[in-house]
């Protein structure tokens, strides 16, 4: 036999020992008392146990709906037979800790109702006390003794069938949540990511935008954003059809992540139009960012259908002010835009009235 559910409860020979202690089931007479219930009580009469026993479960409130209309009672007497024959049989050892252990793991699969589950315990205490022999009755020790040791048995028993259910439910439980868990993520991306190029979509980026300005005002830390957008796009779409377009933005969207910063946002604004959002990040760092988005941009050529296409992007930078919302910022940073595509394109140029370093004007382009 194999001890998978003893190893995955804890129950080593150490655990086993202490159960038993706390069943009261330790004491060295107790073997006698295992021997006593199997010799008078079980062997001679678990044919009438079992068929009263089952009578008893009949009577319970939803049984039935457990076991369904055309069940196989004999099929099921059996197995509640082999069951009885066992109590009290070898009951310190791993073998009958880890049998028990999975009668709980069977009933949770099976949709035993918990409740219902630990009824059956007390039937089955009353039936083997019912079937105690008349003779033995006159001697008062040896009754309290075996009837002791029925409750003790029949509680570890429960103990250990109903710990294995519970974990088993707590399992399906967890699981349960970890799928819930998983769809809410999954509905969560879906929510905020453009399907074409994976970033950010039009919405949540204009609320992390949101979110970075207020967090910028109370922080009194700057913030920058930059509008960029793929030069002579409307072209290649027109010349080499929308899938190549499509091959080229997820390109693009891969490039730009690698040249921008870990924690820079990208977020796809609208067809081939990008919003970055630079968290504490002046105008002049920002700048640094822009040019080498811009440069990994144009730094291969893209291969679509044998073909090799050029592309590259023109950058419009804004950083936020005092009093600024989301709309003011962005069309700052759209105006910067304008004036890179209106100066030729495949270059970086600043918000209206702030002036670019000097050493850094051959950059732009």
């Amino acid at each position: 036999m194999t001890f998978e559910l003893c190893a995955s409860r804890g129950f080593d020979a150490q655990a086993i020992a202490r159960r038993l202690r706390q069943a009261g089931l330790a004491a060295p007479e107790v073997q006698a008392q295992g021997a006593a219930l199997q010799s008078l009580v079980i062997v001679p009469n678990c044919d009438a146990i079992v068929d009263s026993f089952f009578d008893a479960l009949l009577g319970i409130e939803g049984f039935n709906d457990i076991v369904g209309p055309n069940s196989d009672n004999e099929r099921l007497k059996s197995a509640q037979q082999k069951y009885i024959r066992s109590i009290g049989v070898g009951f310190d050892q791993r073998e009958y800790f880890e049998s028990r252990l999975r009668i709980g793991s069977i009933h949770q699969k099976i949709g035993v109702p918990q409740s219902l589950y630990q009824c059956t315990f007390h039937l089955l205490q009353c039936q083997l006390i019912r079937h105690i022999p008349r003779q033995l009755h006159s001697d008062q020790a040896a009754f309290e003794n075996l009837l002791q040791f029925i409750l003790k048995i029949t509680l570890l028993d429960m103990s250990l069938a109903v710990e294995s259910y519970c974990a088993d439910r707590v399992f399906v439980l967890e699981q349960s949540l970890d799928g819930v868990r998983g769809e809410k993520e999954r509905l969560h991306k879906l929510a905020v990511t453009d399907g074409l190029t994976e970033l950010h979509n039009h919405a949540y980026t204009r609320h992390s935008l949101a979110d970075a300005l207020q967090h910028a005002t109370s922080d009194s830390t700057p913030l920058c954003i930059i509008m960029a957008d793929l030069d002579y796009f409307k072209q290649i779409n027109d010349t080499h059809g929308h899938l190549v377009g499509d091959q080229i933005l997820r390109i693009a969207a891969e490039r730009m992540l690698a040249g921008a910063r870990t924690g820079d946002e990208i977020g796809r604004y609208g067809g081939e139009e990008f919003l970055f959002i630079l968290r504490n990040t002046d105008i002049a760092e920002g700048r640094m960012v822009a040019e080498r988005v811009r440069e990994r941009i144009n730094s291969d050529a893209v291969h679509a259908k044998n073909i090799a296409i050029n592309i590259s992007l023109s950058l419009g930078i804004a950083q936020a002010r005092e009093g600024d919302t989301v709309d003011a910022l962005i069309d700052r940073a759209d105006a910067a835009l304008y004036a890179a595509k209106l100066g030729g394109r495949d270059r970086v140029c600043l918000e209206h009235g702030v002036a670019a370093p000097a050493q850094e004007d051959g950059n732009a382009r």
